[in-house]
């Protein structure tokens, strides 16, 4: 009995010596020499077939909503009165000062909607209600499994207008836009009320009253959203390998983006310098931007936006002033202050005043006021001088683009890896221009100013909650018109005219916030030449957004005689 479980033993440790003789050759061949196991694909006749990887779904992702018709809403919120910025009567002036205090009301009501999706017969309605203009970069996303091999789908997209009775405590819905695809699970592309090419570029949806950006997708082994039948058929890559990590063709784009778009992800291109829309950000950029859904065949201009800590609130301040007589010698003498406890921000409706009027002309703003994780950085508060004198009107604007406060802003707060990609814009107390802060740079540096006393003398006393978001706009758009190139004609920053015509006032006819006098009156919008002559030039034909990556040259902004301190 001894002898036979000696045996057994002896067996079953030839047994396990075995298993680690085998185990250790796998692992030397194997593994230490770099052979890994890679899962293969399945023999699959192609034929009819959509994906053998995975099962067949189609997703749609809402990227953002924005709802059209703030202008309007903020311009003739309530009863307005009756001003028009071309009146040559010596009582526009006052009118205008009384329209820059009025309130109004319901300039702040913000719309309320909501969407319904309809994938493939099956409907999807939002969680939410949105209220609000713009929902930002929302992400939503939804998905619809369907029938296997399924060669294409109906989508159907629908906002869905929403009104509250507070009375009744009732909710009432409206269907104000219809949008139909039909998506083709072979090639990944969708048609219909969008398609690749169309005037308003693929995945967006621009109506007189809503833009959408959304995406139309299908499930996909390696999630690189390239289908199945695309891979094996088209491109001849993996299908089970991740194409947004890869680049054949050493372009510096992988082979997702360029499939997308249409280029040859097996052709190099020389994407650090093609820029099909001619917006300035080159297809390499654009690739980099595409999470915040840059199009490279529709014009963009990304900002990102910080702005000063609000102001003190203090009346008086003693400074030293020069003596009435002895103008050499200085006394301490009671002064305003200008601090006047406003904050600096940009707000939400001067944002979407801005989008919307560039989207009229087929360009598309983008703010990131922190919502990109760049911009709404809060930067120190810096006082703001106004003096009376023309002579010291440029002394004063001068020394402000040079101030070594703002150029500390620049240096300090926008990001080296953004410049070239984003202007800056700074919210202030005072300034006012458009300025180079690098040797040869281009106008990509924008400050703003917002505080009271620029409002009352240069706004024509916006100093309602409603003027103040109008007169604010008008200074973003106005700086970003020199961003944009329009500098060099006599009639912009023109401020030596008084009201009258021509010849007297031969820059009557140039309708432009680029126009001081039409700036002063919280005119919001670009020239369209439409006046005719040489004291009018079309801003909107000239205009350039790729101007801020140019070389640079000398021009004045809106801030003459403001400076920081």
């Amino acid at each position: 009995m001894k002898k036979n479980n000696e045996i057994y033993i002896m067996i079953i440790t030839l047994i396990v010596v075995l298993i680690l003789i085998i185990s250790s050759l796998y692992l030397y061949f194997g593994y230490f020499t770099g052979e890994e196991k890679v899962e293969t694909e399945p023999v699959v006749t192609i034929g009819n077939e959509i994906d053998p990887l995975t099962n067949q779904a189609i997703f749609f992702h809402i990227h953002r909503i924005r709802k059209k018709g703030i202008i309007d809403k903020l311009y003739n919120a309530g009863s307005p009165l009756d001003y028009s910025p071309r009146k040559t009567s010596g009582g526009a002036d006052v009118i205008h000062k009384l329209e820059g205090i009025r309130p109004g009301f319901g300039w702040d009501e913000k719309p309320i909607f909501n969407y319904i999706c309809i994938l493939d017969g099956y409907i999807h309605t939002g969680d939410v209600d949105f209220k609000c203009w713009d929902t930002g970069y929302i992400n939503h996303c939804f998905f619809r499994n369907v029938e296997e091999n399924l060669s294409t789908a109906d989508v159907e997209f629908k906002i869905i207008q929403v009104n509250y009775n507070k009375l009744k405590d009732t909710r009432s819905t409206k269907e104000v836009e219809n949008f139909k695809f039909i998506y083709d699970f072979r090639d990944g592309t969708w048609s219909g009320e969008d398609s690749f090419n169309d005037t308003d570029g693929y995945g967006h949806i621009n109506t007189s009253n809503y833009e959408i950006w959304f995406k139309i997708g299908q499930t996909d082994f390696d999630d690189d959203g390239i289908p199945w039948r695309v891979e094996k058929l088209v491109l001849g890559t993996n299908p089970m390998i991740d194409d947004s990590k890869l680049d054949p063709d050493e372009d510096g784009i992988p082979t997702d983006w360029e499939w997308r778009w249409g280029y040859d992800p097996f052709t190099k291109d020389n994407h650090s310098v093609l820029d099909p829309d001619n917006d300035g950000l080159e297809n390499i950029e654009e690739w980099l931007m595409s999470k915040w859904q840059a199009n490279p065949f529709q014009p963009e201009m990304y900002i990102e936006v910080d702005w000063m800590e609000k102001s003190p609130f203090k009346l008086f301040e003693i400074e030293m002033k020069p003596g009435i007589i002895f103008k050499s010698l200085k006394r301490p003498r009671i002064v305003i202050s200008r601090l006047d406890g406003w904050e600096h921000i940009l707000y939400e409706e001067s944002q979407q005043m801005i989008i919307e009027r560039f989207n009229e002309h087929g360009i598309t703003v983008h703010f990131d006021d922190g919502c990109m994780g760049g911009g709404g950085d809060i930067l120190p508060f810096a006082k703001a001088n106004y003096e009376t004198a023309d002579r010291i009107y440029l002394e004063h604007a001068l020394r402000n683009q040079d101030n070594g406060l703002v150029s500390e802003f620049y240096y300090n707060n926008f990001a080296d890896e953004r410049k070239g990609i984003f202007r800056y814009c700074v919210i202030a107390h005072g300034g006012g221009w458009c300025h180079p802060q690098d040797i040869g740079h281009g106008y990509d540096y924008l400050v703003v100013p917002t505080g009271k006393e620029f409002n009352k003398i240069s706004m024509g006393c916006a100093w309602a909650q409603r003027t103040r978001r109008i007169a604010l706009a008008c200074g973003v758009f106005h700086e970003l018109g020199h961003s944009c190139g329009l500098h060099g004609f006599d009639g912009i920053d023109n401020c030596t005219a008084k009201a009258g015509n021509p010849p007297d006032y031969p820059w009557w006819d140039y309708l432009s916030v680029m126009n001081y006098d039409y700036y002063m009156q919280r005119y919001f919008d670009y020239s369209h030449g439409k006046n005719g002559g040489k004291y009018d030039q079309d801003d909107w034909e000239i205009i350039d957004i790729s101007h801020f990556q140019g070389p640079s040259e000398y021009m004045e902004g809106v801030g003459a005689g403001v400076v920081f301190e």
